[in-house]
């Protein structure tokens, strides 16, 4: 188990800081440090490399029982990049030269610098990280690399990019690979292309969706590409270490601006494959994130990252700094309900951004962990007690796993896709999908997001959510009916698959292959303001007996009610919600958005349906834990043990925990190796019980069996 702090990005912080702050490290419990080896700093002269402050920082630490991980950061490029490639530069969507300069935050390296597309620019960068791999895979304290930092490549581009010739010639080259040929290509999209010089991509949003969508897939296929370059170059130099990366943010997140098509980082899930695992950034104080949000960006990741590691790669440390403003001071209980919300939901590694405040430009005076915002001493005081319980249980942690989730939520990038190509962001279908998982988390549901073209997870799941579906993929669509068929339950808002992949219409539900297999059709757009002026976004459901007082957004799309229970009718009696059985399983088809209203504003009667939908399919979690206020949590095994998390939010709580005795085994106690107490187990009928006392703000971690 990694419990890490970043420390150096060169020139900062200065050698003479540098004893001073590792002794710091070690007395506060961390156990690795992360170093940023920049292509810029270690490569001054072409062919030159330059390591004496890394190679002392490796041993220095080594000498202090430090672990490190080394940040390769090939994304800033030399000051000779394109003195040296005189055609590096990327040209952006005017056809204008993108002029590269240091970046707002880094003292030393340009960005974006050249286009990776340029192969000598690829052939350059992949030398830097084969002699830094070659270097330090024998160093006797490195515990793994991360390999592309936020999966930057376009940073102070200034525009979209990139059309120079090599990436024109490489996403012509990938339509080809699609399409086989031109006629494929203008049969597919419906075009009367003579000649592969004439296909463009899109230029900008509200232009035709089809060359827009084909340019944002290409650049999400070209992320995972190059990450495959990466990896493959530090794999050859080091066999024997973990290779990992991480963003920004969750793929899930990345809705795009009119700087940035949506995902144009990269898919999560895609990215992966190249990798023994991902991670993601997380800075909670700064963007006002709830732990209800920075669980739903730990478990976007973990999704991804599938059977493979997951990190919280940069974690919050001290007071954020966005130039002269100051956000407020890092306390020390949320950081560590963040560590253990982490390690809970299966992480291997946290680590701070950063161990001491920031030298440089627009992040200098803020963000460390032993910082001065007022609050390191008890933030450091906090990080001992949770360094010493990594020590004693790190072989009972890095063995645990969360218990797998029944419960799933669709995520498709080619909505991302269509809605970027429509109005150069993505908020409706992210902002629907996080509504869900927010109150997921809210009603204390464990759940894995399920990218479109990776549907293992929907083997071990009962039921399944798509907000927002405006594509579903042929072969998504296919495997979505056989979990119906096979006994799932489906929940899905309106308008599914109503697009194809390239955003060309498609008219009914004859048309649409989801829509058509489950017997779902719709009558069309309608506004959410009748002809009188009445609004239409209110609506009642009733399932089961139980009402539920819903609200819609962006549009209604009233339903054909043919062989199906009609559950909810807007005030002008337009069919809202139908019930169907499919095979052995169930659909409820909505008339509207309503993930996306809840993001805007929270409200219990969405939770309760979302609660009830999920209880009638059998995905409850078996293990209940139940607070008198706000709380999170996970479980799972460890070898023959299984482990609790519990984070708590609120004032101090007693908290129940019951279970049937298959989860218990003959355990009569639990220890809670936080509190170092043990607490009683006792059985009632088949259920085990225990209860737990979690004081304010605070975290509980039980083991038992």
């Amino acid at each position: 188990m990694i419990l890490a702090a970043q420390y150096y990005r060169p020139p900062f912080p200065e050698r003479r800081y540098w004893k001073e702050d590792l002794d710091g490290m070690v007395a506060a419990g961390l156990n690795a440090l992360q170093l940023w080896v920049l292509w810029s700093w270690v490569e001054p002269e072409p062919g030159v490399f330059v390591f004496d402050d890394y190679d002392e920082l490796v041993d220095q630490a080594h000498q202090r029982g430090l672990g490190v991980v080394l940040s390769s950061i090939a994304e800033l490029h030399p000051f000779w990049i394109h003195r040296v490639i005189p055609d590096a530069h990327m040209i952006d969507h005017m056809g204008r030269p993108v002029i590269s300069t240091n970046r707002g935050e880094a003292h030393q390296g340009l960005t974006p610098g050249g286009c990776f597309d340029n192969p000598q620019v690829a052939q350059r960068m992949g030398a830097f990280l084969d002699v830094v791999a070659q270097r330090y895979a024998v160093a006797p304290n490195l515990l793994g690399w991360d390999i592309w930092n936020e999966l930057r490549w376009n940073v102070q581009a200034d525009g979209l990019v990139c059309f120079c010739p090599h990436t024109l010639a490489a996403f012509r080259n990938w339509l080809a690979g699609r399409y086989g040929d031109l006629a494929g290509l203008n049969a597919a999209w419906q075009r009367r292309y003579c000649d592969w010089a004439d296909v463009m991509p899109g230029k900008l949003p509200r232009r035709p969706y089809t060359e827009m969508m084909e340019f944002e897939k290409f650049l999400q296929w070209r992320a995972a590409q190059h990450m495959q370059l990466r990896a493959a170059i530090v794999r050859r130099g080091d066999p024997r270490h973990v290779i990992t990366a991480h963003g920004a943010q969750p793929s899930v997140h990345a809705a795009g601006d009119m700087e940035n098509h949506a995902i144009n980082r990269g898919n999560d899930w895609d990215l992966a494959a190249a990798l023994d695992g991902v991670g993601c950034s997380h800075f909670p104080f700064w963007f006002a994130m709830s732990d209800e949000d920075f669980g739903v960006r730990v478990e976007c990741t973990r999704s991804a990252a599938g059977d493979k590691l997951f990190w919280v790669s940069e974690l919050q440390g001290g007071s954020a700094r966005q130039g002269f403003d100051v956000r407020p001071s890092v306390q020390a209980r949320p950081q560590q309900r963040w560590v253990w919300n982490g390690y809970g939901r299966g992480a291997k590694a946290v680590i701070f951004w950063c161990w001491r405040d920031e030298f440089f430009g627009r992040e200098s005076s803020g963000y460390g962990l032993a910082g001065r915002d007022g609050l390191a001493e008890e933030r450091l005081a906090a990080m001992r007690e949770t360094g010493a319980i990594l020590r004693q249980h790190d072989a009972l942690l890095e063995s645990y796993r969360p218990d797998p989730a029944t419960v799933g939520v669709f995520f498709d990038p080619n909505t991302y896709n269509l809605e970027w190509a429509q109005d150069g962001s993505a908020g409706r279908a992210r902002d629907s999908l996080i509504g869900y998982l927010t109150a997921l988390e809210r009603i204390q549901v464990p759940y894995v997001v399920v990218e479109s073209s990776h549907l293992a997870a929907l083997d071990q799941l009962k039921a399944l959510i798509l907000p927002f579906p405006l594509i579903v993929p042929p072969a998504a669509a296919a495997a979505i009916t056989g979990f119906v068929r096979r006994g799932g339950v489906l929940l899905v808002e309106s308008e599914a698959d109503a697009y194809t992949e390239l955003g060309i219409y498609r008219y009914g539900a004859e048309e649409r292959p989801l829509a058509s297999a489950l017997g779902i059709a719709d009558l069309g757009r309608r506004p959410l303001v009748a002809a009188d002026g009445s609004l239409l976004q209110d609506f009642t459901l009733t399932l089961a007996g139980q009402g539920y007082d819903l609200k819609a957004s962006v549009w209604i799309t009233p339903l054909a009610a043919d062989g199906g229970d009609v559950l909810a009718r807007d005030a002008t009696g337009n069919v809202l919600a139908i019930s169907r059985s499919v095979g052995q399983g169930r659909v409820i088809a909505l008339g509207a958005y309503i993930g996306k209203k809840y993001t805007e504003s929270r409200y219990p009667d969405f939770e309760r349906l979302l609660h009830a939908v999920i209880a009638s399919a059998g995905g409850l979690p078996a293990l209940q834990v139940v607070g008198e206020a706000s709380l999170q949590w996970r479980s799972g095994q460890s070898g023959a043990v299984r482990l609790l998390f519990i984070t708590n939010q609120s004032a101090g709580q007693r908290v129940r925990v019951s279970g049937p005795v298959a989860l218990f085994g003959d355990a009569r106690s639990a220890a809670d190796l936080h509190r170092g107490d043990e607490i009683t187990i006792t059985r009632q009928g088949d259920q085990c019980v225990l209860d737990v006392q979690v004081q304010e703000g605070d975290y509980t971690l039980l083991k038992w069996g």
